[in-house]
């Protein structure tokens, strides 16, 4: 979430100093060597650096470098607007990964009117496209995304602001387009019979997380499915995938 320059949007002096400036000389004549931004970020993202995981080190260490700047330890980032819509649709079976064609138009709610409003609006989902082809309109911006600090339409941004606000917990549970991606997860492992409420557990854990749940972490789930007993099995399941999505491990990424 931050560059070896901090301040992407000043280069010059009034701007900070690379924190390796040597390693910025390296990249800049690695990249010089094809011209190629592809094979740039597979040196990147390959090296042991960006592979480390973000388990704090010994106290020492903390006290030499505490806000990471020489990157000891890989930082925890809250996923972008962008990501956690496409994270959503990815959990929830909905995604669509074809790239190319026309942007998909904005979805428009009751609350989204004024000057320019669209004649018609586009799908709450969004044809499941990734959120990069969605249609930008200045004044129509996606509440949800908007929460989670969507970036102005109205001038570029170097560098992704971060926020945490309780509107973001909020759109979490509130926006109809996380209920109608939910429902959509639940839909999904209920069509597979020859799934235990066990297995379906575990198949949302480690598609949420990344991770299996803990014996615990399954006890309490199926209590929790077993309590709305009273309402459909899509009801209860897609409420449980709400919980997951609204939860601090799958917004932030380890």
């Amino acid at each position: 979430g931050r560059g070896l320059v901090s301040t992407p949007d000043e280069f010059g002096a009034l701007g900070s100093p690379p924190s390796h400036p040597d390693l910025l000389d390296h990249l800049a004549t690695r990249f010089q060597s094809n011209w190629s931004i592809k094979s740039l970020v597979r040196d990147i993202v390959l090296s042991n650096t960006y592979c480390m995981s973000n388990d704090l080190p010994k106290h020492m260490v903390m006290e030499v470098d505490p806000d990471n700047v020489l990157l000891h330890r890989a930082p925890r980032k809250r996923m972008n607007a962008h990501v956690l819509r496409d994270a959503i649709l990815t959990v929830s079976g909905r995604l669509v990964t074809d790239g190319g064609g026309p942007s998909t138009p904005v979805h428009l709610t009751h609350f989204m009117t004024g000057r320019g409003r669209p004649s018609s609006s586009g799908p709450l989902d969004g044809d499941g496209r990734r959120t990069i082809y969605q249609e930008v309109r200045r004044n129509f911006l996606p509440p949800m995304l908007k929460a989670w600090d969507l970036p102005t339409a109205c001038r570029p941004a170097g560098r992704r602001h971060v926020s945490n606000v309780p509107a973001q917990g909020l759109a979490l549970l509130n926006d109809p387009f996380v209920a109608e991606q939910s429902r959509a997860w639940a839909n999904r492992l209920l069509a597979m019979d020859e799934l235990t409420d066990r297995d379906r557990v575990h198949r949302m854990y480690m598609e949420a997380f990344g991770r299996p749940p803990s014996e615990d972490e399954v006890a309490t789930a199926i209590e929790f499915i077993e309590s709305g007993d009273m309402l459909p099995a899509s009801t209860a399941w897609a409420d449980f995938g709400h919980v997951l999505f609204n939860s601090k491990e799958f917004v932030f990424v380890d």
